[in-house]
């Protein structure tokens, strides 16, 4: 699909779970935004905070702003499903709650989709919401025979090094991406509700012929949290990349690159287990 229609809607689409301390910013942040065709859908996952509160008050005063409740925290992953399903916009835009847009971080996303039909995804530049000088990702790569991936751009000053659009793994703090191409792949796994469900999202884009790239002049900025990794995390993250490697491979490349995989696993795992 080329993006022939330089307005099109967009639906931004924030999962919720207790985000009190972030949604007034947040939202505060997207009706500044210049480029104003486009509605906000918060999907609560059965917040215990005053969330709703918030979200109310906003939504009392705009009504581009629609609410959908989950009578339980389904996770991330379904509630951007169940937007999917939903949404009315021609690109959608998966937002974390604790983040602050730029004002003009819209038409960045268009100007970046509109430049090249091949493009199914997109992320935004990311920088530290206090740190805002500095850059907290612009991207992951992926390394395929594991099913991990690193990320790209942390801790650095942005000097206009990341001011061209480049392919990427693009994370779901802010990853766009084409209705019809999310669609297409199936949204998000929801077996991989813990951690890595954005890493798998954009390789199925990848393999359903698209590419993910990084949009430079779209701006957020994201609160930084430092990651434990423990051993439940590592286990989450082993047998996610496991499940990956599986499902996105053809049968020859998964005996190729498995082993592989399992080797690096197991090693990493001793890793974490000796620094506990």
């Amino acid at each position: 699909l080329c993006m022939t229609n330089i307005h099109p809607l967009i639906s931004i689409i924030i999962a919720n779970r207790n985000g009190e301390n972030y949604l007034r910013t947040c939202l505060t942040s997207l009706l500044k935004s210049s480029f104003k065709d486009y509605e906000v859908m918060i999907i609560d996952n059965n917040s215990t905070d005053s969330s709703m509160n918030i979200v109310n008050e906003f939504a009392g005063k705009d009504n581009r702003i629609k609410i959908l409740r989950n009578k339980t925290n389904k996770g991330v992953p379904f509630s951007r499903n169940k937007a999917i399903k939903k949404a009315k916009g021609e690109i959608l835009i998966f937002l974390d709650n604790d983040t602050r847009v730029d004002k003009d971080w819209l038409n960045g996303i268009i100007q970046t989709f509109s430049a090249d039909s091949t493009i199914g995804a997109l992320q935004c530049k990311i920088f530290d919401f206090k740190k805002t000088d500095l850059i907290q990702e612009i991207g992951m790569k992926l390394y395929p025979y594991t099913g991990f991936g690193t990320t790209l751009g942390r801790g650095e000053k942005d000097h206009g090094q990341f001011d061209s659009p480049v392919e990427i793994i693009a994370l779901g703090a802010a990853l766009a991406v084409k209705k019809d191409v999310a669609r297409k792949v199936g949204g998000f796994d929801l077996k991989l509700m813990h951690t890595t469900d954005d890493l798998d999202f954009s390789w199925r884009i990848w393999i359903s012929g698209y590419r993910v790239m990084l949009s430079p002049n779209s701006k957020i900025y994201h609160y930084t949290k430092v990651h434990n990794h423990n051993y439940k995390m590592y286990f989450h993250l082993t047998k996610n990349s496991l499940r990956m490697i599986t499902k996105n491979y053809e049968f020859p490349n998964v005996i190729k690159f498995l082993p592989l995989s399992l080797a690096f696993n197991i090693i990493g795992g001793v890793f974490v287990l000796l620094s506990r």
